[in-house]
């Protein structure tokens, strides 16, 4: 069976176009406020961690932040939690849709002359 060159054509494209969609995509971090160091802890030369678990609606904001982890404890605890709430992300796209990623773990380091965020991407569009 012989298919019309116009149906050939079409397939070809929808085809090209399906391949391009990604029907599955894990959230994308877009951006946040940069860590703010305690000036307490920074003036006694304390240094420490923050573990962060929280929900990322389908909208790409961030809820439902609470700490897990630290050290030292209460140190760093609401620094990390006032970053972590600022940050925005592309949403999760499963199958096509936009849902919401809860349960996600992210480690924030504070070390003197620098604060990082582990575990988590580079924005979209910067450079490493």
């Amino acid at each position: 069976m012989d298919m019309p060159r116009q149906s050939i054509i079409a397939l070809v494209a929808l085809l090209s176009v399906s391949a391009c969609v990604s029907p599955t995509r894990p959230p994308q971090f877009i951006g946040g406020v940069d860590l703010v160091y305690p000036e307490a802890a920074k003036a006694r030369g304390v240094e420490g961690r923050v573990v962060v678990r929280y929900d990322i609606t389908a909208d790409g904001s961030v809820v439902n932040a609470v700490v897990e982890a630290s050290e030292p404890p209460g140190v760093f605890d609401q620094a990390a939690l006032a970053a972590v709430r600022s940050w925005r992300f592309r949403p999760k796209v499963d199958r096509g849709e936009v849902v919401a990623a809860p349960g996600r773990v992210s480690e924030l380091r504070f070390r003197l002359g620098e604060s990082e965020y582990d575990d988590l991407p580079q924005p979209l569009g910067a450079t490493p």
